[in-house]
């Protein structure tokens, strides 16, 4: 590999028909790990889309001098099998088809001599939990055991410079120790877009892409957090001073305006007196107003450069405070949810006996591939059970992984007006602006957003229902939430007042979410199919 594995130059960005998302981007990315942050809406994700040459960059270039793998943050949906997933099914087929006996030269071209392609089809399956089944769907796996597999296969590729984006999003936590494991032993270096702490305190340095372009940190998440905050309190301070200048100035000019004043009024007196010859007191009088229209010109532009070093203070100061996300005070409900003999679809196969009060905040938690998506989405009454019954309040709200509950071609305007009907267009702007969609973003096509606005969309429908959710359904909510947004989570979930099933392998979200009780779903043991 070279010194570098990525250069960009000038780079810049911009979706058709819209401002630039980030212009003026040099990087430069070596071996080692480095790590991407920023509030959602940056553009991380379309960042990464522009290294790999997924996208065409509006401006500048990107150079890249090492072989790439590329793990994205939203994958199409796929109907065919895991191994055809995996792009293996036609060698393993071919295999299959030569030991039994086929001379058929159409099969050894396939295969092209890769007489491993069966047992490295095992391991991949082996290191995501998962049977040895050549005709699995890919559809039937979940979000964690197909990331996993994803990631076997890039890791195996061990000269190649790997571009994560949110890899931990559909981990469990024994998922995310082994993604950080082999972070570590991956020799071709690494990019990790994330806003999981426990991941980033393992990389090298940090990028953060902000409005005024790409700032690198040195060290993880704790030296990233330390020196962020030191630049907060600067920023603080810079604009309190520019203030104080400001209020200086103002006293400045005051004072120079009332000696100009009575400077003309002295003029005027003057003028008065006959014994003046008229020609000098015209020539006065035209100093007079020559040097007011300098005073006011002077004035003028030190004021506006004033009012631009203010704003240039102020931006710097947004940059580093959080978004507004409160998910509100909602009044108390008397809803509460009973399962008895429930036994999901899909994962956990033991009939499930729970009683949630009203008000409890239930942690929902197994491995990948226990069912725990499958279960909320049966509360919710979208699947149906392989046994037993539910009984809930009427109105409950299931933000899933995938945000089905928001049309990706409808804008977040018209997303959150049909999920919280009944407030005034100017009122829906507001809630917007709230988690920082403003003004032409509100009107975007809801698929053009991030993994963290769509989250957060999708939890304004309950902040702003005029009639309250008495039942929230969570299903790992703080995936795709840049790291400010993810601490309001966590103080916004501490004052919901209705009842709560979350779905969770962040430990500081658990902790912050007043959980009263647990309830672990276990991974059905799996029997080992021998296939292709």
């Amino acid at each position: 590999m070279t010194a570098f594995a990525i250069l960009t130059h000038q780079l810049g960005f911009a979706p058709p028909g819209h401002d630039l998302v980030f212009h003026g981007i040099d990087a430069r990315y070596a071996t080692g790990r480095h790590a991407l942050v920023g509030r959602n809406g940056s553009g991380k994700s379309l960042f990464a889309r522009l290294l790999v040459g997924d996208l065409p960059p509006t401006q500048g270039q990107v150079v890249r001098h090492a072989a790439l793998a590329y793990l994205p943050q939203r994958w199409p949906a796929f109907a065919g099998s895991v191994a055809k997933r995996l792009g293996m099914h036609d060698k393993l087929t071919a295999l299959q088809r030569i030991e039994a006996g086929s001379v058929d030269p159409v099969d050894f071209h396939v295969l092209d001599e890769d007489w491993d392609v069966r047992e490295r089809f095992r391991r991949w399956l082996a290191a995501a939990g998962l049977p040895d089944d050549i005709a699995r769907p890919w559809e039937s796996l979940s979000g964690g055991e197909r990331v996993r597999l994803q990631l076997t296969a890039m890791f195996e590729q061990a000269d190649h410079f790997l571009i994560l984006d949110e890899p931990g999003n559909h981990l469990d936590r024994r998922g995310r120790g082994w993604l950080r494991e082999r972070l570590h032993a991956h020799a071709g270096g690494c990019l990790l877009i994330s806003h999981d702490r426990e991941l980033l305190d393992d990389v090298d340095c940090i990028d953060e892409l902000g409005p005024h372009g790409l700032r690198r940190y040195g060290g993880g998440y704790a030296a990233y957090a330390t020196q962020r905050q030191t630049d907060a309190q600067a920023a603080e301070r810079q604009l309190d001073q520019a203030r104080r200048e400001q209020k200086a100035l103002e006293r400045r000019q005051q004072r120079d305006r009332e000696r100009l004043a009575q400077r003309q009024q002295k003029a005027d007196r003057e003028r008065g007196n006959a014994n003046l010859p008229t020609i000098l007191l015209d020539r006065r009088k035209q100093r007079s107003e020559d040097t007011g229209a300098r005073l006011h010109t002077s004035q003028r532009l030190q004021r506006e450069r004033q009012h631009e070093r203010i704003s240039q203070a102020r931006a710097r100061v947004e940059q580093h405070r959080s978004q507004r996300f409160d998910l509100g005070e909602l009044p108390a409900t008397h809803a509460s949810l009973q399962l008895e003999g429930l036994v999901p679809p899909h994962g956990h196969a033991q009939p499930i006996d729970l009683h949630l009060a009203p008000g409890e905040r239930l942690h929902l938690d197994g491995d990948n591939g226990s069912g725990k998506s499958s279960l909320l989405a049966t509360i919710l009454g979208r699947l149906p059970p392989r046994s037993g019954s539910i009984r809930r309040g009427e109105r409950a709200l299931l933000i899933d992984q995938h945000y089905s509950l928001l049309r990706d071609d409808w804008s977040a305007l018209d997303n959150l007006h049909a999920l919280s009907p009944g407030h005034s267009p100017t009122r829906y702007r507001e809630y917007l602006a709230g988690i920082g969609l403003r003004a032409e973003r509100a009107d975007l096509p809801t698929g053009m957003l991030s993994g963290g606005e769509r989250v957060k969309l999708a939890l304004l429908a309950l902040d702003s229902a005029i009639e309250p959710y008495d039942l929230l359904l969570l299903d790992e909510p703080d995936s795709h939430l840049d790291l400010d947004s993810r601490l309001l989570l966590e103080q916004a979930l501490a004052t919901y007042r209705g009842s709560l099933v979350l779905v969770s392998h962040d430990a500081g979200l658990i902790a912050q979410a007043g959980i009263t009780r647990r309830l672990r779903l276990h991974k059905p043991l799996a029997h080992t199919t021998r296939g292709g």
